[in-house]
């Protein structure tokens, strides 16, 4: 498998560490150009490693939907990551990486992921399917509805008082072959960062060209870092006439990457209380800044930009995209659609807001409002108008 480092070319052979000589990025290559246009051309996993077992329940080539009925201003569509298998984008990486736990020539023998929410039911589904033991870890307050899914699949469930950050501490702890935790991807886990790279072949395939900018809500940012290189793979090969413009989406209550593009600095871990309740881009990356270092390499180099979102505003728009485009995205997705409607993007420019998660990961709110039918009339009454 040719796994290599993005900033000096140097092949890595622990495919659980960042490159010895510089501490670059690691990447699954394709080993020659026709994997590449096999991977644009409706077989996207052509470009990526494969395994003695298949884990794959369907996940990837997901759909793309053209937004029309909501005020944003340029030519929006969104990619539907939130039907994937467990309805979220992670299942690209948790295919792929718990085929290679579960592979018989690597020595891994159990999983232990930190997850705010939408790793942990991934990880679970796949370690379930591959009958390897799995334990995550979670903040304490963590979508009752996500916990619900890593509990069917016979998971164990441990909660820590904290931030993602705390948790992510607390697994390297227990074992040193961490390798699935998703902040930990660019360092620990080139398989994820290698998976999601499909997401840029099918866009290709499905766009039959490249949009102008790929928005991305971040809280570590594996999936915006592995898109940017999907797309960078393609373009070096002749393949694509451009990169798109990355787009990083963060909550305003924590954003250390958002930050450090606004200010051309290195990103540094996000000090003080966090006030969002949007926890799924609400990374503060304390332990591991160099992950969020290197989204914000990718962004830069894409010559793309940052947001900040209020929780207000986030909620808004995940009510409009549900509300007037059918399309129930939990929060922290929905920021990729509002990002496209707040960010510096011209009028000209087409858009792809990655709708990474489904609405049903987030719990019921036990406060909805429901109307007694007390008889035919007022039903038909109240839909006439």
């Amino acid at each position: 498998m040719a796994f290599r480092c993005q900033a000096c070319g140097t092949v890595v052979t622990d495919v659980r560490a960042t490159c010895d000589r510089c501490g670059g990025f690691v990447c699954y290559t394709a080993s020659d150009e026709r994997d590449l246009e096999r991977a644009i051309d409706g077989d996207p996993t052509a470009a990526l490693p494969s395994f003695e077992t298949s884990l794959s329940m369907g996940e990837g080539e997901t759909p793309l939907v053209p937004l029309t009925h909501l005020d944003v201003g340029p030519t929006v569509s969104a990619k539907l990551e939130s039907l994937n298998p467990t309805c979220s984008f992670k299942d690209r990486g948790s295919s792929l990486a718990v085929a290679a736990v579960a592979d018989p020539e690597t020595s891994w023998e159990s999983i232990v992921v930190a997850s705010t929410g939408n790793t942990a039911p991934s990880v679970a589904a796949y370690a379930a399917r591959a009958d390897i033991p799995c334990a995550v870890l979670v903040p304490d307050g963590t979508s009752l509805s996500k916990l619900t899914q890593v509990a069917a699949h016979g998971v164990e469930i441990y909660t820590l008082d904290g931030t993602f950050s705390d948790c992510f501490q607390a697994a390297q702890q227990i074992s040193d072959d961490l390798i699935l935790n998703a902040t930990a991807v660019y360092s620990a886990n080139p398989f994820v960062a290698s998976a999601n790279r499909t997401v840029a072949f099918e866009l290709v395939e499905q766009l039959e060209s490249v949009p102008d900018w790929v928005t991305v809500p971040v809280g570590a940012g594996p999936l915006l870092g592995g898109a940017h290189r999907g797309f960078v793979e393609l373009f070096e090969a002749g393949l694509i006439p451009s990169v798109p413009k990355m787009l990083c989406v963060q909550a305003r209550g924590c954003h250390p990457i958002t930050r450090a593009i606004k200010r051309d600095e290195a990103v540094r871990p996000w000090i003080g209380e966090i006030t969002t309740e949007i926890g799924a881009i609400a990374d503060p990356l304390q332990g591991y800044p160099e992950d969020g270092e290197r989204t914000r390499r990718s962004v830069v180099e894409s010559d793309g930009d940052a947001v900040a979102l209020d929780d207000e505003t986030v909620h808004e728009w995940t009510a409009r995209l549900a509300g007037r485009e059918g399309i129930y995205a939990e929060p922290a997705s929905a920021a990729s659609v509002a990002a496209a409607a707040t960010a510096p993007v011209a009028d000209d420019e087409t858009v792809v807001a990655l709708v990474t998660g489904h609405g049903l990961k987030e719990s019921v709110d036990s406060t909805l409002e429901t109307t007694k039918l007390d008889d035919f009339a007022s039903l038909r009454s109240a839909l006439l108008g």
